[in-house]
């Protein structure tokens, strides 16, 4: 795969001039992932941001008593761990591969490096924790305020939505 090429792509390195694009790619590590491994779990300390390359990946929590709560379902290009990246300290939740595929690690310290370069690069990664913030907050509304029916049917206009 050209790193390069597939990191120009993704919304939230759009901006980046061709040298920062270069420099990242040479540090970002593309690697494989098998259906069913976990990326990382809840509490390893978090070392970089992930970017789904190809395949799914789930990021959910688990309770005490082992009941696993799927917090997001990450496509191809889509980043996460972002927190992290910008907080260090230790990964909030598990992330495991739903299927075969790829998934692209950048290291925090490299990738801090380049937000310094290009403060642009923040704003882009704060727009999608943003929206992350937007969907879990919508999440919490559909949890908390409506019963049954109203949640099934907004999931039903959200996968309209999505299918376009």
């Amino acid at each position: 795969m050209n790193l390069k090429a597939f990191l120009s792509n993704l919304p939230l390195f759009q901006g980046l001039p061709d040298d920062e694009l270069k420099a990242l790619s040479e540090i970002a590590v593309d690697r494989p992932v098998k259906a069913g491994e976990m990326i990382f779990s809840d509490g390893d300390r978090a070392a970089g941001l992930n970017i789904v390359s190809a395949g799914r990946v789930k990021i959910f929590k688990l309770s005490p008593n082992g009941k696993e709560q799927i917090l997001h379902i990450m496509g191809p290009g889509e980043p996460f761990a972002e927190v992290p990246v910008f907080q260090g300290g230790n990964y909030p939740a598990n992330a495991q591969a739903i299927e075969t595929g790829r998934v692209l690690f950048i290291p925090r310290d490299e990738l801090l490096k380049i937000i310094r370069k290009n403060p642009a690069l923040a704003l882009d990664m704060l727009a999608v924790l943003s929206k992350r913030l937007r969907e879990f907050a919508a999440t919490i509304e559909n949890l908390s305020l409506r019963g049954v029916p109203e949640r099934l049917s907004a999931y039903l206009l959200h996968l309209s939505d999505l299918a376009g």
